[in-house]
């Protein structure tokens, strides 16, 4: 029985989310037409990148409250630092030092986070939870609680579609193949599994635990940064309230791609179909023009199916090693 939970784990998301799409189509046959097909995956991209670095910290098994907040002040500085540079210097320097500046805010509110949830100890939570009130706060701080125009070279780079592939569908496909390698193919890729398999098992092996973990907390701040960046040059603006409750569709697509909550079992492919899910039922109940409020009930009880899923695997699990 633990074998089958095993096995289904593995393909039930793909199944899941063929049956999805078929329901779909079915339903509204302009689903699946290419242009839909490209706003759906540029759509999820923002949540998507973010998802990358999440699904390291799961694997950890820690959690990462803050990635909202943290999209936001990148968000922010970033378009900040690069309206600065614009006035004074031609436009690429505004746009290399915009992306420059979210990129760093980004990742210094993840190393901060590493070097609580490592260092004092603070459970990952309270810590991650710490830095989301901090981030947003700042946020607002330095927008003065005003939108933030972003400049006209970040927001081209966002809308640019290269061959006719929109350039943020482009950049999550390169991230992800990079998280896939790095996850399968180098020692760090495998620290990660080790640390959320049997922390005290991979300290005892030699693994250095705190640099790992700062290193998966650093990168997931870096990638929440990306995320802001693209939803910045998208919408034209970054706003000091942008990414509320971000980091719970971001948690909701690693979980409901099959990393485990426990730690030590899942990768970012079975993520980036965990968007997707998120993504094709967004949609099409957007073009079914069913209630916002209703489309949430229904991704609520996606994921409550995922952590169930996740729970029973790991009793069945269990059960059988006795």
């Amino acid at each position: 029985m633990a074998r089958i939970v095993r096995v289904l784990r593995k393909v039930g998301v793909v199944v899941f989310l063929a049956a999805l799409c078929a329901v779909m189509a079915a339903r509204q046959p302009e689903f699946l037409s290419m242009d839909n097909i490209k706003d759906v995956l540029v759509q999820i991209s923002g949540i998507a990148i973010a998802a990358v670095g999440m699904t390291l910290v799961i694997l950890t098994a820690g959690i990462d409250l803050s990635v909202g907040s943290v999209l936001a002040l990148s968000g922010c500085a970033g378009s900040l630092a690069g309206l600065r540079c614009a006035e004074f210097g031609p436009a690429w320097m505004g746009v290399s030092v915009g992306f420059a500046a979210a990129i760093a805010t980004g990742a210094v509110c993840g190393l901060l986070n590493g070097l609580m949830v490592t260092k004092i100890p603070l459970t990952p939570f309270i810590a991650t939870l710490g830095v989301m009130g901090v981030a947003r706060g700042m946020a607002y701080y330095i927008s003065h609680s005003s939108p933030v125009q972003v400049t006209a070279g970040m927001r081209a780079i966002a809308l640019a579609r290269p061959l006719g592939i929109p350039f943020p569908i482009i950049l999550m496909l390169a991230i992800y193949a990079i998280g896939w390698l790095a996850l399968r193919h180098t020692r760090f890729g495998r620290n990660v599994y080790a640390i959320g398999g049997n922390e005290e098992s991979a300290r005892l092996s030699g693994i250095r635990i705190h640099t790992t973990k700062i290193l998966v907390y650093t990168l997931t701040g870096a990638l929440a940064a990306v995320s802001g960046l693209i939803v910045a040059g998208r919408l034209a603006w970054m706003m000091p309230q942008e990414g509320d409750g971000f980091e719970l569709d971001v948690i909701a697509a690693v979980v409901i791609g099959g990393t485990s909550l426990a730690g030590g079992q899942g990768n970012v492919l079975g993520t980036l179909l965990g968007a997707l899910i998120m993504g094709v039922v967004r949609n099409g109940l957007n073009l079914a023009a069913v209630d916002y409020n209703v489309q949430k009930v229904v991704i609520g009880g996606i994921i409550i199916a995922a952590v169930a899923v996740d729970v029973l695997a790991r009793r069945l699990g269990r059960a059988g090693n006795k």
